[in-house]
C-alpha cells in the first residue's frame, strides 16, 4: 500500500481553504452531477420524520445540510416526497468552505434552520447524545484518526440515532475498475488542477482514497465505536460507498 498522505488538520484545512472557490463546480463536473444522487441516498437512509436535529460533519459548503433541510420539498425519482431535518448543524475546519456555505444557506432562506460552525471531527462541538442523526459526505477519509471521529459521532448521537457516511471506494467490477482508476489517477487531477489552480489538492484526492480503509475494515471501525446494524452499500458500481448504522 502507498504511504498515507499527510492529514494533519492544519494542512487539510489549508488545502480546502485554497480550493473552496471552485469546490462545488468541480464536485458536480468531476462526478457528472451524480454527487447529488449520492447525497439524496444518504439523506433517505436516515428515515427523517421532520423533527430531528442533524449534525453534518465535514460539512464543506453545506450541500448535505441543505439537502437534509430541503429533502421534504423535492420529490424523488419515484415521485414521493420525504421528510427533512428540523434543523442542521454543520461542522468543518475550513473557514473558507464555511463562508461559502453560509452564503448558500442564506440564499436558500435557511439561515434559521442551518447553523455552520468551525470545528474538528475528532473533537465535535456537541454535547453527549444531543443529535438524532449524523452525516459525513466525502470527509471521513480526510480525518487524521477516523476511529476517533467515529467514536465522537457515536458520543453525540442519541441511542437509536442514525448515521450515514458517503465515501469514495474502488470498483471491483473487472471492466469498470481499470477505467475508473485511470480516470481517477490521471484525468481527474489534471482537470482539478486546471480549474482550481491547486495541483496538490487533486493529487491528494486519489492518494487519500487509495489509502483509506476498505469497506469491511471501516465497517469494523464503526462497530468498535458503538454502532450497530452497520452496512456498506456500493453506489454507482462501487465508485462510492454508503455506510449506514444505528447508535446502539
Amino acid at each position: 500500500m502507498a504511504d498515507a498522505p499527510d492529514k494533519s488538520p492544519d494542512r487539510i484545512a489549508g488545502m480546502f481553504d485554497a480550493i473552496a472557490p471552485r469546490y462545488d463546480l468541480l464536485n458536480h463536473l468531476l462526478s457528472a452531477g451524480i454527487d447529488r444522487r449520492w447525497r439524496a441516498a444518504a439523506i433517505r437512509s436516515l428515515r427523517l420524520t421532520g423533527d430531528q436535529t442533524l449534525l453534518d460533519v465535514c460539512c464543506g459548503t453545506a450541500d448535505v445540510a441543505l439537502a437534509a433541510r430541503l429533502h421534504s420539498k423535492e420529490p424523488s425519482s419515484f415521485g414521493e416526497t420525504g421528510h427533512g431535518a428540523a434543523c442542521v448543524v454543520g461542522v468543518d475546519f475550513s473557514g473558507a468552505m464555511l463562508a461559502l456555505g453560509l452564503q448558500k444557506v442564506g440564499a436558500a432562506g435557511e439561515s434559521g434552520h442551518i447553523a455552520l460552525v468551525r470545528g474538528d471531527a475528532m473533537r465535535l462541538p456537541a454535547a453527549d447524545q444531543s443529535v438524532d442523526a449524523v452525516t459525513v459526505a466525502f470527509g471521513i477519509r480526510n480525518v487524521q484518526r477516523p476511529d476517533v471521529a467515529c467514536a465522537e459521532m457515536a458520543r453525540v448521537l442519541r441511542p437509536g440515532g442514525r448515521l450515514a457516511i458517503l465515501e469514495f471506494g474502488v470498483p471491483r467490477i473487472p471492466g469498470i475498475k481499470p477505467l475508473y482508476l485511470w480516470y481517477f489517477r490521471h484525468v481527474l487531477p489534471r482537470i482539478g488542477r486546471a480549474i482550481s489552480g491547486h495541483g496538490a489538492a487533486y493529487s491528494y484526492l486519489p492518494a487519500s482514497v487509495g489509502t483509506f480503509a476498505p469497506p469491511s475494515e471501516f465497517v469494523d471501525t464503526l462497530r468498535r465505536a458503538g454502532f450497530a446494524d452497520v452496512h456498506a452499500d456500493p453506489l454507482t458500481f462501487g465508485v462510492v460507498f454508503l455506510y449506514t448504522a444505528v447508535r446502539g
